[in-house]
């Protein structure tokens, strides 16, 4: 464990992004990454499941960025739905608010996104109406 890690917290270096996750978050392996961030998946040793653990793209670089966190913080917390992905956890390694710049999201590991699911195979009419109504559940959920 670094030194510089604050007490209960490791890092480790993944596809040359830095991350600083607690020690209840092992065997980090990468999932992907986008313009709001990356993510890893993860083993909770905690509750015993393995998660996705996001790392945040500089979620206080500016008034636009912090805004986007908090409303992403927001909707995850209240969304209880099995069709909304669900939030786990929230932490930050910062020891104080002048080193506040990482904010990590936790959440259940799903075992695709629908991008892939939508590019790896051909769907047929059922799968295609049973995705959309998922979706639209969890649409709904999101608008109530």
């Amino acid at each position: 464990m670094s030194s510089n890690s604050p007490s209960g917290f490791y890092r480790q270096e993944l596809n040359k992004t830095l991350w600083e996750v607690p020690e209840r978050y092992q065997n980090l392996s990468p999932v992907g990454s986008g313009a709001y961030g990356s993510v890893c998946s993860s083993y909770d040793t905690k509750a015993e499941q393995r998660v996705a653990v996001k790392k945040l793209s500089r979620p206080f670089q500016s008034i636009i960025h912090a805004k986007r966190t908090y409303r992403e913080l927001r909707l995850l917390k209240h969304m209880k739905h099995e069709n909304v992905i669900g939030l786990l956890d929230v932490f930050t390694p910062s020891k104080s608010f002048e080193e506040f710049n990482d904010v990590y999201l936790v959440t259940h590991l799903m075992g695709a996104d629908l991008n892939n699911i939508v590019k790896c195979q051909k769907l047929t009419d059922d799968h295609v109406q049973f995705l959309i109504y998922q979706i639209l559940r969890g649409l709904k959920i999101c608008h109530i």
